[in-house]
């Protein structure tokens, strides 16, 4: 057993390998490292561009977790409402680091979600898509390092979450 740190939230996993994504931010494979070789990755100056990108990703996050929140919530299937509550925490997850680059406090978001599972499962596949693109607009127009590496990062999860949940309209 060995503990890997994740790259892009900065968790650590304990086991015989790197899981095959992160059980905290949902960075696939790639951005673990054996925690010896973990280094705090340096913020630096966030320009003004990235800066007002980050900040309509963390409303992007924000508002994603509360849909998904409230998803597993309006859920009668037990494996929907865990896979709801699993893509809530991931999206909170993003939204922290989010903010941790620029400074931002948190916000208060409502969402509102439908009733019936297929439903919701449109819904956040049209909101991963959405997701998708702004955070690949936003990696081309970044300058700083971490934020390119998050950026990328995100769109890598964000499309693993539409095909999860393509995989559940099946």
């Amino acid at each position: 057993m060995q503990a890997f740190v994740c790259l892009i939230c900065g968790d650590a996993y304990i086991g015989e390998a790197p899981p095959t994504h992160c059980p905290f931010c949902g960075a696939p494979k790639n951005y673990f490292v054996v925690a010896e070789a973990y280094r705090a990755p340096e913020i630096g100056k966030i320009g003004e561009t990235s800066k007002q990108n980050i900040l309509a990703s963390i409303k992007l996050e924000d508002s994603n977790a509360e849909f998904y929140a409230c998803s597993s919530v309006s859920s009668k299937n037990p494996g929907m409402r865990a896979i709801f509550k699993r893509l809530s925490k991931v999206e909170r997850e993003h939204a922290t680091i989010l903010r941790k680059l620029v400074g931002a406090d948190e916000d208060s978001v409502i969402e509102t979600c439908g009733e019936k599972d297929e439903d919701n499962v449109k819904a956040a596949i049209a909101r991963e898509e959405r997701a998708m693109a702004s955070y690949s607009k936003f990696l081309s127009e970044a300058t700083e390092p971490r934020a390119k590496q998050i950026f990328k990062a995100l769109i890598e999860i964000e499309n693993t979450h539409k095909e999860l949940l393509g995989s559940m309209k099946r």
